[in-house]
């Protein structure tokens, strides 16, 4: 989100990583090598980059209800939704189709807390408090944290912040 200060090219960028999910649900779900495929940089990888645009829809959405581009962001997350489903699917792992909003996530309110501070050293728009906006945010994670993960542990992805637990535990990328 910082690299992307205005809500158009948010929109822009959403628009562009909607189409992108897409792509990779239809092409890792057929073809399931490239589910393992791993880039020799560990900051690229499909999972972890997948998770961390669908992090920043759902932030932004969250935190700037008034600002945000609702149709971009809500379509990069349910296709984002969509492409984590079908890859899980495709490789047996169990998929939740129908979260419930109060469910509890893994991502700690203190976690989010530290991330609405980082957005305020970038002067993002934070249009609401942060007890206000954990609710939208976890009811938006609910729906693609476990299977985020469940993928994450299944693939060995590397390590990133909110990317939950690894068969080897080491610090985040």
């Amino acid at each position: 989100m910082e690299a992307h200060n205005s809500t158009t090219e948010l929109g822009e960028f959403y628009e562009r990583w909607e189409r992108w999910a897409a792509d990779v649900a239809e092409s890792h779900s057929t073809y399931l090598t490239l589910v393992w495929l791993r880039s020799p940089a560990p900051q690229s990888n499909w999972l972890i980059s997948l998770l961390s645009v669908m992090d920043a829809a759902a932030l932004q959405l969250s935190v700037s209800p008034r600002s945000a581009p609702h149709i971009r962001a809500r379509l990069v997350l349910r296709m984002g939704f969509n492409c984590l489903n079908q890859v899980a699917r495709a490789v047996h792992i169990p998929v939740d189709e129908d979260a419930d909003p109060d469910s509890p996530i893994d991502v700690t309110f203190e976690d989010f807390q530290a991330a609405i501070e980082l957005l305020r050293t970038v002067d993002f728009p934070i249009e609401v408090t942060a007890e206000q906006a954990w609710t939208h945010y976890r009811g938006w994670r609910v729906n693609y944290e476990k299977v985020a993960y469940a993928l994450a542990y299944a693939i060995d992805a590397p390590p990133a912040l909110w990317s939950g637990p690894r068969r080897f535990a080491s610090e985040p990328v």
